[in-house]
């Protein structure tokens, strides 16, 4: 058995088809979009989500990275409307490689110097998501209060 991966020009996999016969492989080549590369690899498909955990360099099926970054600490005190602002109250994410983006209450931003700042009004648990292909997403999960 062989499996084709579909992916794009960073080689972030959008899907993929096996093949049981040499006879069968144009047919699984089908599935790939306009513009897509195609890449075969002997063997059954990868279990699970191969598009969050693998992709294609230099023509290779590889696993992901892990976002280089990390947090301070995972609690912060409530920023009070109007009030001064000081470390203690905000978490600081650093190590963020250029680039990437901080997702948090269906906001974003654009990381350009390798840090992230976060403080909130809003008591309670926010998910603050960094990503960046090649690498896998890194999720926080701050309590303010």
């Amino acid at each position: 058995m062989k499996t084709v991966y579909f992916c794009d020009s960073t080689g972030k996999i959008s899907g993929c088809a096996t093949s049981n016969t040499e006879e069968d492989e144009p047919y699984a080549e089908m599935g790939a979009a306009p513009g897509e590369t195609i890449a075969w690899v002997d063997g059954p498909p990868i279990g699970g989500n191969v598009q969050a955990t693998h992709y294609f360099l230099d023509g290779v099926l590889t696993e992901r990275p892990e976002m280089p970054c990390a947090a301070d600490r995972l609690t912060a005190a409530w920023c009070n409307p109007g009030g001064e602002i000081t470390a203690d109250k905000l978490v600081t994410i650093s190590g963020i490689p250029t680039g990437a983006t901080v997702s948090v209450r269906g906001g974003s931003d654009t990381v350009m110097d390798g840090t992230y700042e976060f403080g909130s009004e809003m008591v309670g648990y926010h998910e603050i998501v960094v990503e960046l292909f090649p690498y896998k997403p890194k999720r926080f999960q701050v309590l303010v209060g």
